[in-house]
């Protein structure tokens, strides 16, 4: 299976590179899941943010615009397009996976940003298809989560600085993510250095924070009364996020 999912992910760089040789236009490339997690990356240049960076702030903006696109027009988001100074960041989502594009804006603006949109958009669902009918299969740890805990009341992945990027609570988004993003970060800086995970137990239940990797939380609230299961909750889920990195 190593040697399957090593062949996948080299074919998935060649489809990143081709597009990139393609379009001059286009300055990285990167392909994340929905729930912010990397499947690869490629860039012209260097560039500050990592690409767990890139694709856990993709996430979250596809999330917060997939949310706001139902709330006010009843429809799925496609894409999100943000223009900066001297780039446009082109968000695209397909069958739950996140395609993120760093374009020239003086360049694209030469030609027209309908056009990459279309673009991208093509290339993502080519990327999409192509991550189906592999036999490598990325697994969802959302999903994961919510199959080893059918109980739990909530479950949100959030980036470490807050902001959401797939959540399921009976709490409103921003409110989950600020408290959840807050009691991690506050004990990391308890602790000086990177904690592992914190978690807050009552009468009725606890709620579990827990680190996926360097930009990424796992949030779950269990209405569990039995204080000796803390333990293996925590266990099933250290091995979720094992079996996903």
């Amino acid at each position: 299976m190593e040697d399957k999912s090593i062949k996948f992910l080299d074919e998935i760089d060649n489809l990143i590179l081709k597009e990139m040789d393609e379009n001059s236009t286009i300055l990285g490339i990167s392909v994340g899941t929905e729930t912010g997690q990397v499947i690869s990356s490629n860039f012209k240049k260097d560039i500050k943010l990592s690409a767990n960076e890139i694709i856990a702030v993709s996430s979250s903006l596809m999330f917060l615009s997939s949310n706001i696109s139902k709330q006010l027009l009843n429809q799925k988001v496609k894409y999100h397009t943000t223009v900066a100074k001297n780039e446009i960041l082109i968000n695209a989502l397909a069958n739950n996976i996140n395609v993120s594009v760093i374009l020239d804006r003086e360049l694209t603006e030469l030609e027209e940003i309908g056009l990459y949109q279309k673009k991208i958009m093509d290339f993502a669902i080519k990327i999409s298809a192509f991550i189906e009918t592999s036999e490598y299969n990325k697994k969802d740890i959302f999903v994961e989560i919510k199959r080893a805990i059918p109980t739990a009341i909530s479950i949100a992945i959030i980036t470490k600085s807050g902001l959401p990027i797939k959540i399921q609570s009976v709490m409103p988004d921003s409110m989950i993510s600020a408290i959840a993003s807050a009691l991690f970060n506050l004990t990391d800086v308890l602790f000086k250095k990177s904690v592992e995970y914190s978690y807050i137990r009552g009468d009725n239940g606890l709620i579990i924070v827990h680190q996926i990797d360097e930009e990424r939380l796992l949030s779950i609230a269990i209405p569990e009364k039995n204080e000796d299961l803390i333990g293996s909750y925590i266990a099933r889920i250290k091995e979720i996020i094992k079996e996903n990195k």
